[in-house]
């Protein structure tokens, strides 16, 4: 699997690893079974870890993460992104929200401030038994819609496997 990666610092010590897997051309088709006529279609998870997970991370490396996030989207007008918040633990000023509840605001926020000037669509999946639900997002155009039900499933089931 292709993957593309970027560090992104804040002065404090900590950063973020971002990285982009690209899904290879068997996997698009023998287990996604993405239609051959959208096999051109590149699917990309978007990962991101934290190098010191008990250490807060500065807000302005969001920003940036984001902002190269869309820059790679641009690269390529036959990609569609995916992202699954995480679930783990994370310490904020908001006890009222679960953790993958306190990211996807976060995230949702940065993207729709970005987005304003892109033809991005999103699509929101609810991932996750009862109980430890997060939340799923795919970035596509709209010539890629009439697959993304497959790629909403493929969410759903990519899930699965970490529980």
């Amino acid at each position: 699997m292709k993957s593309v990666e970027h560090i992104f610092s804040d002065n404090g010590g900590n950063h973020l690893l971002v990285a982009l897997y690209f899904c290879d051309d068997d996997y698009k088709r023998d287990v996604l079974h993405i239609p051959i006529e959208y096999e051109y279609i590149k699917i990309v998870d978007i990962n991101i870890t934290k190098a010191y997970v008990d250490r807060p991370i500065h807000f302005s490396v969001f920003f940036k993460m984001v902002s190269w996030l869309l820059q790679e989207y641009k690269k390529d007008e036959e990609t569609i992104y995916t992202f699954i918040c995480s679930t783990d633990d994370l310490e904020t000023n908001h006890p009222n929200f679960l953790p993958q509840e306190f990211r996807w605001k976060l995230f949702d926020r940065l993207y729709r401030r970005e987005i304003k000037n892109l033809k991005m669509n999103i699509q929101d999946v609810v991932v996750g038994p009862e109980g430890y639900q997060s939340m799923a997002r795919a970035f596509y155009r709209d010539k890629h819609a009439p697959i993304i039900h497959v790629i909403s499933a493929y969410l759903r089931d990519k899930q699965l496997l970490y529980q």
